[in-house]
């Protein structure tokens, strides 16, 4: 309608409205900022802009699958399933986190479609199958990575869907810590190569606690092996992938449904309600040793001296010989596992810069089997730039070195005045005093917590060929300062002939000093070199504060068992034992902090933890962890605290 066909009355009206019109264009945009003022802190902060509500935390939420869930007559061909989310996600890492189980020849394709995951299988499946999908922790929403964990996609090419599960828990032998990102084969009847050559019939992998739920299982006994699938090709590659099993054949018992805790979607951070999972077998992670024996490394460590690497363990040697160097001369030593040959020449003559070592040995052939053959080794003497590198193995065993360094291969190499009490290089003039080139560069190592259990420790370069013991001086001194010899024995390693050990025969007192003088020239080695004096002196810890732990040993029938306080992540040992006979170990001197125990059974007697082989169906030598009446493995210590344990070795070993 025109203005001016308005009466005079609507024109008045139409301009009244008009200029209320321009009022409030006017104020509005002040209103609003006036309004937003009021809602926020205040507006003179004009460093800080609007902070967009609360961070979202919530995952992506299913609102439909095609087809749905627990689905049955699913088609063999070109079959497909999408999953539909309340908002838009993402795929992370799928090719690791997805799990198809069965496993399938030509995996198939994962993809984004709009607000939904789709699943494509370019391969046929099997006829009266039951398929799970476990997406692990690949799909994310894509605002705030909020992880849809855990999701698992149940369905059957067949008329029923096989619903039975197993549950367990994967753990390293040695460490006792559980295991992530294990793959978990089983297998129906399966021959001893089969985890190499076979697909399993189910798959699962293990979480951040190392546990697992195998599921889409039949009532049949299964038999089930746990493997670190580093290239993803659902085969364990024997020599270089961790490996474990169960010895023996599983049945399942129980059905998948919904609220059990085997198949719930858990929060890995629920330390309680993830470690409360029912686990029916418990497998142990190890990496077996390669079996294909050849020479691996080899090479002089000083001019007396040099050693033969072997890749596999209990190498097989006929002869061993040098040339120019008469056998009655040679001191040979292999390491616990016999995978490594040290050996030193007992000759002062001037040795070659080259030496032409000569070994006949068992060696794998190309059909893997050990035929007797002879090698003809070229051992050069590399002439060090530093002397602190001299002698320096790099290749040699772990068991016991040629460099001066201590059984953990910490390096130990002792300067002339090092642990003695005159500790100083210059003369009475301000001179520096010249290096012996003869001087024997012994160590000796010891700690007051523990020189209880494991006594003063020496590590020598070379074997020894004089020792006088005798004029060793070990004194214990009283508060009064009455100063009385103490009683020693003075002990070869029998596994490390570069190793003593010196032990009282006496309990130690608290409050007593006890001091070693070691004098001038008392050990010389194969090269003529002879050690300077040295003395250390020691007081037992006095410390109020500290606490101990007694374990009251039960139930050993004779067997060996190694017995070691550990910290929390079981990479460091405090204290060590071994045990033959029911008694009661002392653990003092500690401090405030969390212990462990682990406990070996050590069948064999050799001192060390055993792997297993899955070809033998030899599992490792077990390990335990002393549970408390509360069934954690932690022991926490308070100051000033004297606690007993009583540790049934049946019940840990579940005799």
């Amino acid at each position: 309608m025109r203005r001016s066909a308005l009466t005079k009355e609507e024109n008045m009206k139409f301009e009244v409205l008009r200029k209320i019109g321009k009022i409030l264009k006017a104020v509005v945009p002040v209103a609003a900022v006036l309004v937003y003022c009021l809602h926020t802190e205040g507006c003179a902060n004009t460093t800080q802009g609007p902070t967009g509500g609360p961070k979202d935390t919530l995952p992506p939420v299913i609102v439909g699958r095609i087809p749905d869930t627990v689905l049955t007559s699913f088609p063999i061909f070109k079959g497909k399933i999408l999953i539909n989310f309340n908002e838009y996600v993402q795929l992370k890492d799928a090719n690791n986190e997805v799990i198809f189980s069965p496993p399938l020849k030509k995996r198939p394709t994962i993809k984004i479609k709009k607000k939904g995951v789709m699943v494509s299988f370019p391969d046929s499946l099997k006829a009266n199958q039951t398929y799970t999908i476990n997406f692990g922790n690949a799909i994310l929403d894509v605002n705030e990575n909020n992880p849809f964990p855990n999701y698992v996609y149940t369905f059957s090419t067949g008329k029923s869907i096989d619903s039975l599960i197993i549950s367990g828990t994967v753990m390293d032998y040695e460490t006792l810590l559980p295991q992530k990102g294990i793959t978990i084969g089983v297998y129906v009847n399966p021959k001893d190569s089969s985890v190499m050559n076979e697909m399993p019939v189910a798959m699962a992998k293990t979480d951040e606690w190392g546990y697992f739920c195998l599921r889409g299982l039949k009532r049949m006994p299964y038999t089930i092996y746990a493997y670190k699938d580093a290239n993803n090709n659902s085969l364990y590659d024997a020599g270089s992938e961790l490996v474990g099993f169960c010895d023996s054949t599983i049945t399942p018992k129980f059905a998948a449904r919904k609220g059990m805790p085997q198949i719930a979607q858990m929060k890995m951070k629920d330390t309680l309600g993830c470690l409360s999972r029912p686990s029916e077998t418990d497998i142990y992670l190890f990496k077996e040793i390669s079996k294909n024996q050849y020479i691996s490394h080899y090479g002089r460590t000083a001019e007396r001296a040099g050693f033969v690497k072997f890749n596999a363990e209990k190498v097989q040697i006929d002869s061993f010989s040098i040339k120019g160097i008469y056998n009655d001369k040679l001191i040979k030593q292999f390491n616990v596992t016999e995978d490594s040959l040290c050996f030193w020449i007992n000759d002062r003559r001037r040795m070659a810069d080259t030496l032409s070592l000569r070994i006949n040995y068992y060696k794998t052939d190309t059909l893997g089997q050990l035929k007797p053959a002879g090698e003809t080794l070229k051992l050069a003497l590399v002439k060090e730039k530093k002397k602190t590198d001299a002698n320096k193995n790099k290749y040699g065993s772990d068991a016991f070195r040629t460099d001066g360094k201590n059984k953990n291969g910490n390096s130990q190499n002792n300067k002339r005045g090092q642990n003695s009490q005159r500790g100083n290089k210059n003369n009475a003039l301000g001179q520096q005093k010249e290096e012996r080139k003869d001087l024997l560069n012994m160590t000796m190592e010891v700690k007051p917590e523990t020189v209880e259990s494991e006594g003063y420790s020496f590590t020598f370069p070379a074997p020894l060929i004089k020792s006088d013991i005798n004029k060793i001086r070990f004194t214990s001194t009283t508060p009064r300062k009455i100063t009385t010899a103490a009683k020693f024995t003075f002990t070869k390693d029998s596994t490390n002939l570069l190793h003593y050990t010196l032990q009282a025969e006496e309990p130690y007192k608290v409050g007593n000093d006890y001091e070693i003088t070691i004098p001038k020239g008392i050990f010389m080695d194969i090269n003529g070199f002879t050690n300077d004096s040295t003395s250390k002196k020691i007081t037992l810890p006095t410390d109020d504060k500290l606490s101990s732990i007694t374990l009251e040993i039960k139930n050993t029938h004779g067997g060996k068992y190694l017995v070691e306080m550990v910290n929390e992540k079981r990479d460091k040992v405090y204290q060590k034992y071994t045990v033959h006979s029911d008694c009661s170990l002392i653990f003092p001197y500690l401090k405030t902090g969390n212990y462990s125990f682990r406990i070996t059974e050590d069948k064999n007697g050799n001192g060390r933890l055993d792997i297993g082989s899955i070809l033998e169906k030899k599992e490792p030598e077990k390990a335990r962890l002393l549970k408390l009446s509360d069934g954690k493995s932690i022991i926490k210590v308070k100051e000033s605290t004297d606690l007993t344990q009583e540790v049934n070795l049946d019940t840990i070993f579940k005799k």
